[in-house]
């Protein structure tokens, strides 16, 4: 086992319909699992934005330069999501990433581990993965560095080690979890998600 806390992998060029499994994720959709189940209803969490919920309910979001922090506690089945942005564009183009900026990403992050804690989330079984999608562009490449190196420092004391992959491709990806049992799917098909559904900005 090595020692660090957690391994961040980058993935290029995978194909939309592969289907990848690991102790704490799957690549596929739930939507097309193979057999008859009832699905639970989609919420869409916005960048810059969390959901923590004890309901059954699919936390989803779409990854275009960011990252998703998915938590789960099976001990008490509560799950919460954390969209976050690597930095802010003007067009394609990524803005200067500031102190201010990664200010803010903390300030997040810590309102959306409080919101899990008061959901009943215990700290010492959390489960973390963290998930980002990096566009095929130089101008992303520091920031993206640098917003899921904050990420994982900043989840680096959970008892479990943090999973980490992050996506390298011109598209984005989509990640759904599962909150009430902790399953994540990752599908490589953006502009499928329910867009009917969506969660307040950090709520």
């Amino acid at each position: 086992m090595p020692n660090e806390k957690c391994q961040l992998r980058a993935l290029h060029g995978f194909q939309g319909n592969s289907v990848m499994h690991s102790t704490l994720w799957q690549w596929r959709d739930p939507h097309h699992a193979g057999h008859m189940v009832q699905t639970p209803p989609e919420i869409l969490v916005q960048p810059d934005a969390y959901r923590v919920t004890r309901e059954p309910l699919l936390l989803v979001s779409e990854l275009r330069a960011a990252l998703a922090v998915c938590l789960f506690d099976d001990t008490q089945a509560v799950g919460g999501l954390l969209h976050l942005r690597y930095v802010a564009t003007s067009g394609n183009e990524p803005l200067d990433l500031t102190d201010n900026t990664l200010s803010s990403d903390l300030l997040l992050m810590d309102s959306f581990c409080k919101e899990l804690r008061s959901a009943g989330a215990r700290k010492q079984s959390w489960r973390v993965s963290i998930f980002g999608h990096t566009p095929q562009q130089p101008a992303m490449e520091g920031p993206a560095a640098t917003v899921i190196d904050l990420a994982k420092a900043y989840f680096s004391d959970a008892r479990l080690p943090v999973e980490c992959k992050e996506f390298r491709r011109p598209l984005g990806v989509v990640v759904r979890m599962d909150a009430r049992e902790g399953r994540i799917w990752v599908n490589g098909t953006p502009g499928t998600a329910n867009s009917g559904l969506a969660a307040p900005e950090g709520a």
